[in-house]
């Protein structure tokens, strides 16, 4: 007999408990639901609104953090500039390097032919880095860090500090922007600035790995011309 009382609790249990796992998840139903008055049903249907449980996409800003501070670019390269403005600002930052033709300026840019896009060289700090032209224009700039060297927590925060707190657009992506332009982070540790009124598509570039690594020191330049 008692074995007989034990199966029957142990299939109620059974039947209990899965109905309960599921209610963290679930919308709380309408406890007026039954009630057969058409006068309470929209006063019924407010409070079933209301007591939503709040999701992440709820939490989460879907549009970027609107801010007053300018946003001019990354470092010394600066969004609108000239092609050959930005190359000059490249190659004066001891942390950022472009293939050797450009190092070594045998590069005419006037007969060039990828006169809209330029990549630079993989080394110690940057993964790859991808500058986008129209007219002659700098209009995007794509800077992958190497996220053992500058983390997403630490590009977070300084760009955080700079140009107050950014919002959200999921869980892997924040956004700041100022008129037109507009700043984005994303994991692991890539940053954008775009100007969104140029804005078209482009295939990637394989970036080469550079021969010699810059030194340890310019690490904090690198987050300050954020």
């Amino acid at each position: 007999m008692k074995k007989y009382i034990f199966i029957l609790m142990l299939l109620y249990a059974c039947c209990l408990f899965p109905q309960y796992a599921t209610n963290d998840a679930y919308i709380p139903p309408n406890n007026n639901n039954n009630n057969n008055n058409n006068t309470t049903a929209p006063a019924a249907e407010n409070n079933q609104n209301n007591n939503e449980y709040i999701t992440n996409d709820a939490i989460m800003g879907r549009k970027p953090a609107v801010i007053t501070t300018p946003i001019t670019g990354f470092k010394n390269i600066t969004l609108g500039a000239t092609r050959e403005d930005t190359i000059n600002a490249i190659l004066s930052d001891n942390t950022m390097t472009l293939p050797k033709q450009y190092m070594t300026g045998t590069v005419d840019l006037s007969t060039e032919e990828s006169a809209t896009f330029l990549a630079l060289e993989e080394n110690k700090f940057y993964k790859s880095g991808y500058f986008i032209f129209k007219n002659d224009s700098l209009y995007s700039i794509t800077i992958n860090f190497q996220p053992n060297q500058v983390d997403f927590l630490e590009l977070l925060s300084a760009l955080n500090a700079k140009y107050t707190k950014g919002a959200f657009l999921d869980a892997n992506t924040v956004a700041w922007q100022n008129g037109d332009i507009r700043i984005i982070l994303e994991r692991p540790s890539v940053v954008k600035y775009i100007n969104m009124n140029d804005v078209t598509t482009t295939s990637d570039t394989r970036i080469r790995e550079k021969e010699e690594a810059p030194p340890q020191n310019t690490r904090k330049s690198i987050l300050e011309g954020l």
